[in-house]
């Protein structure tokens, strides 16, 4: 499990590090402002909480994939409003995942934060009709969450 863990970490601090512009990628804008700017800090009134994580992880699976036929039909505002629900479903985390103080509650809030970092980048180069940066912020997304679900199957099977 640790080396799952590892693995796990290591590989989304990977991506953090790539999208953070340490490669020169031209899809990575160079405006401290716009990385913070799409980051909710408060959670909206009226918005559920604590739903139950199948309703959760259908949602997130639906934005996904209106992103990925935005990105085909450049539809960039799909890609924008499909990034924004990714992003604000992830501000909470689902009923029975919230932080008790163990190190599996501080992976799995490491890829909540991630997913929502990576949505609001997304959001962002959707808005700026950048279709490079967007599919580029997609794939991240993808791969956090194909780590995330390893993650969470792994430590699932060692309870």
């Amino acid at each position: 499990m640790k080396l799952l863990v590892a693995t796990a970490l290591f590989a989304t601090l990977a991506t953090t590090w790539l999208t953070s512009g340490a490669t020169g990628i031209a899809v990575v804008d160079d405006e401290p402002s716009i990385r913070a700017r799409n980051i909710p800090v408060e959670t909206q009134q009226g918005r559920d909480r604590g739903q139950p994580v199948e309703a959760i992880m259908l949602a997130k699976l639906n934005a996904a994939e209106r992103v990925l036929e935005g990105l085909v039909t450049h539809d960039m505002d799909r890609v924008r409003s499909a990034a924004e629900t990714m992003k604000l479903m992830s501000l909470d985390p689902p009923a029975g995942w919230e932080k008790d103080g163990n190190d599996d509650d501080e992976v799995y809030e490491h890829f909540r934060m991630e997913f929502m970092r990576q949505s609001a980048r997304l959001e962002q180069m959707a808005a700026d009709g950048n279709m490079a940066g967007a599919a580029y912020y997609q794939q991240n997304l993808t791969a956090t969450c194909i780590a995330c679900h390893d993650y969470i199957r792994d430590y699932q099977q060692n309870k």
